[in-house]
């Protein structure tokens, strides 16, 4: 009995290691500044989160660079992060990123001061960067902007 036990948590072990990670690869870190985007989620019937995010490019590729705090105690903490996971960045309309989930998480103590120079996690995206002509328009969208728990 224990060899067949130890065979199956062996099993589903490897299984376990073999999946692919859902999550995003952060791919480098960025120190938040005035010009990185803000976005703003509100909980009812109390709490905030707070979103700022920016695009780069890096060797002809886009890069998406994000952060996030939460106020208002653990409920709205809980539900930010379902919010991002299932938030998107686009580019004219066409999604670029799915699930901002790699968003670092912020002290919301800084909210005041808007997070600036605070740690945003990057990610590379497969997406080109457009060319110098060019004037995109990105933008995040998260289901919707007020929540009630």
């Amino acid at each position: 009995m224990k060899r067949i036990t130890l065979a199956l948590a062996c099993a589903l072990g490897f299984a376990a290691l073999s999946q692919p990670s859902l999550a995003k690869d952060i791919t480098g870190v960025e120190a938040i500044d005035k010009d990185f985007g803000m976005y703003t989620l509100n909980w009812e019937p109390r709490g905030m989160t707070l979103i700022r995010w920016e695009i780069y490019n890096s060797n002809g590729f886009l890069v998406v660079c994000g952060g996030y705090s939460s106020s208002g105690g653990s409920i709205p903490f809980r539900l930010s992060k379902k919010a991002l996971h299932a938030g998107r960045i686009s580019m004219d309309d066409k999604v670029i990123v799915k699930d901002l989930s790699f968003f670092s998480i912020l002290k919301n103590s800084n909210q005041k001061n808007e997070h600036v120079g605070e740690p945003a996690n990057c990610y590379i995206t497969d997406t080109p960067t457009p060319g110098k002509t060019e004037k995109p328009k990105f933008n995040i969208y998260i289901a919707k902007d007020t929540f009630r728990y």
